[in-house]
């Protein structure tokens, strides 16, 4: 049942009054922001609000637009042997979502998890965290990220609980997901959500399926080489399986994948790959197929190919100067692509080049991205499944961040 956005808005003040229980004394009136709740957790409130700028090359009527894009809150806690996070966010009433005529009428949460550290190697997180799949948090240091967020495989949060260990250089993960993300409020019948998930389809989506993903299994083992003080790498893979019950036939099918990833940091100069395999076996419908499986996220729902491989690479270089109050410029150049089994279907393609800055108070980010068959480049629908006109679109983006 769709939560409504009225009830849904009271969730990050719950979040944090979840998270104050943790401790056995109230908040001190005058630090509101880091708070002692006991000898020696704290509790830290933030958030963010956003504009953004939205620029496109390809339509007859192009849409330049300066909009409001987020209002995030942000609760972080932190002790000795219990710590946690959450965070919420909310949308709507400006473009894309211009058609809510409200603030917050789409909103939901990021991630919301407690943790326990049974030692100092090893730690229990459960709750909506994050998958550990790929490189870790991001695949990429872009805004609008890469095509592996759109199959759903990089920046994923489901409900679960996650075990994880390091000895030595091995960072080891292993993670079992009963639910996905869950599916908050705004219009979509299944895509209110933030992370991209497995979904029920949008009545307006043609070709659309009918899936939910359930008793997710994920493990990670990843080694850090530690070439001099200033340079480091990681070398990693990654495993995934589940079951995808479609509510329509009632079987259930299933979704692997699997990737290796690099991740550099050589000075001021950073390089991040990964390539893998997702091969989902879905039981739609004999009218819909199971050559493809709806996903959905950001009130939206858009097909994918149930087979193919994902590759993205990238390379980014933080610059040591700095303009008055503008430094940390860090340009990064990034290209992803999915390619499809289905001979019939279009391979998908984005390349992004763009740069990071802090300009006072403000973390601001300036995107030129490129489109071939892309989900997020003028071929929402279909992009990631039998692809689009098959051509080179593209689209200029610069999100203003305001960050307590």
């Amino acid at each position: 049942m769709k939560h409504s956005p009225i009830r849904l808005r009271v969730l990050p003040a719950a979040l944090a009054a979840g998270l104050l229980v943790l401790g056995n004394a109230p908040a001190l009136a005058d630090d509101a922001a880091v708070a002692p709740l006991d000898s020696a957790g704290k509790l830290k409130i933030g958030g963010a609000l956003r504009a953004r700028y939205d620029y496109t090359f390809d339509n007859a009527n192009n849409v330049s637009k300066l909009s409001f894009d987020t209002f995030r809150i942000d609760v972080n806690y932190d002790s000795p042997t219990l710590y946690g996070a959450a965070q919420y966010r909310f949308y709507g009433s400006a473009y894309p979502y211009d058609y809510t005529k409200e603030v917050g009428r789409i909103n939901f949460p990021t991630f919301a998890w407690l943790g326990y550290k049974v030692s100092e190697d090893t730690r229990v997180v459960a709750g909506l965290n994050q998958i550990p799949f790929g490189l870790l948090p991001f695949v990429s240091s872009t805004f609008y990220q890469t095509l592996v967020n759109n199959i759903g495989l990089e920046e994923v949060y489901n409900l679960g609980i996650k075990l994880q260990h390091k000895s030595g250089a091995w960072d080891m993960q292993l993670g079992f997901y009963p639910r996905d993300g869950g599916n908050w409020a705004g219009t979509s019948k299944d895509g209110d959500r933030y992370s991209v998930n497995v979904v029920h389809a949008d009545n307006s989506l043609s070709g659309g399926s009918n899936n939910r993903e359930r008793n997710q299994l994920v493990g990670r083992a990843a080694y850090t080489f530690q070439h001099s003080d200033s340079a480091r790498s990681e070398l990693g893979v990654s495993a995934l399986h589940s079951t995808l019950h479609n509510a329509d036939t009632n079987e259930d099918g299933s979704r692997n994948a699997y990737a290796l990833h690099y991740g550099g940091k050589f000075g001021a100069f950073g390089v991040m790959a990964e390539a893998g395999r997702q091969n989902m076996t879905p039981r739609n419908p004999s009218a819909t197929g199971d050559r493809t499986v709806t996903f959905g996220a950001y009130d939206g729902s858009f097909n994918v190919a149930a087979k193919g491989n994902f590759y993205s690479a990238e390379a980014s270089y933080v610059l040591p100067w700095s303009f008055k109050a503008v430094s940390n410029i860090t340009p990064y150049l990034n290209y992803s692509t999915f390619t499809k089994d289905d001979a019939g279907f279009r391979n998908s393609q984005r390349v992004i080049a763009g740069a990071s800055f802090t300009a006072g108070p403000l973390f601001i980010y300036t995107e030129m991205r490129w489109g071939k068959n892309d989900p997020y480049t003028g071929d929402y629908a279909n992009g990631a499944a039998a692809g689009g006109d098959n051509v080179w679109k593209k689209a200029f983006y610069a999100n203003i961040g305001y960050y307590f």
